[in-house]
């Protein structure tokens, strides 16, 4: 279809953009060994892929496919593999950038629950257009903008109590995108598995430490790192509403998830969804994970 593009703005022919890169997807549905995935939406279907939409042009497309490809091969791959210290360039900043920018432009407004100030509406319209003019290189660098990046380990043990039974196979395994905050803070929120991306709209009173990506270069290694005590809650929910729509999957639909793991069991063993679920048994015990077909 012909139409402006959404992110340079020219009437251009577009093609379908995903909101958060096909890549992720990719590595979601050989995360369990058996090649599918489902959405929480929906826990019934099986989906091959996430949101997309005619969003950009070809030439738009690009731009954004080649700071996806830059993170996929340098970091989200290499990182799941073993290597826990990699360097980076100007590309991340630019990579999380734009994911952030898509988070923005489908999540605002997708939640008629959801209340903004006055200043948090012109605020997310600075930060859209900030952005927009980083990744053009109109402006140097995101300034009150910044992107923050979490990666995740699994939680063997912890002090912080009421966690969701399935804390670890949400933290490493889930993916989803929202806009989240509060009266003094919001931000976009996008949960790659274990890298999560927040593009900081509206900076609250609390301490951010150790997550900022920087403007030219850095390194990504294991290390301590202060994140605002709110976003706790924020996991909380997103786990917990994991957790519930999964336990609505049908009689039949888990029927076919038993058998697939059985038909790939030896794949499914050596999974990264497999070691988070003995970890989460270690952390909460067997009822964790194990289901109870009588309820």
């Amino acid at each position: 279809m012909e139409a402006p593009c959404a992110f340079c703005g020219e009437r251009k022919t577009l093609v379908e953009s995903h909101v958060l890169p096909a890549f992720v997807f990719r590595w979601l549905r050989g995360r369990s060994g058996a090649g599918h995935m489902r959405n929480t939406d929906n826990p019934n279907l099986r989906v091959q892929d996430g949101l997309k939409f005619p969003w950009l042009c070809i030439d738009c497309e690009k731009l954004f496919n080649r700071y996806e490809t830059a993170f996929a091969t340098k970091v989200f791959h290499p990182w799941l593999s073993g290597n826990n210290q990699i360097s980076y360039e100007d590309w991340l900043l630019k990579f999380c950038t734009s994911i952030s920018w898509r988070v923005l432009k489908y999540a605002r407004g997708q939640n008629e629950n959801a209340q903004y100030s006055v200043e948090q509406h012109t605020l997310m319209d600075q930060a859209e257009e900030h952005w927009r003019d980083f990744l053009n290189d109109r402006v140097p660098h995101p300034a009150k903008f910044e992107q923050h990046l979490v990666i995740y380990d699994l939680v063997k043990s912890t002090n912080i109590s009421d966690l969701p039974t399935n804390f670890n196979r949400f933290m490493t395994g889930e993916v989803t995108l929202d806009i989240v905050g509060s009266d003094r803070s919001l931000m976009t929120f996008a949960k790659l598995g274990r890298f999560t991306i927040f593009g900081i709209i509206q900076k609250g009173p609390n301490k951010w430490s150790g997550t900022r990506v920087c403007v030219k270069n850095g390194v990504l290694k294991p290390d301590k790192f202060t994140i605002p005590v709110g976003l706790l809650d924020l996991f909380r929910e997103k786990a917990t509403h994991s957790a519930m729509a999964m336990s609505n999957i049908s009689s039949k639909q888990r029927a076919k998830i038993d058998k697939n793991i059985i038909d790939n069991i030896d794949a499914f063993a050596e999974s990264e969804q497999f070691e988070s679920i003995e970890v989460d048994i270690l952390m909460f015990g067997e009822d964790a994970v194990l289901r109870n077909d009588d309820s």
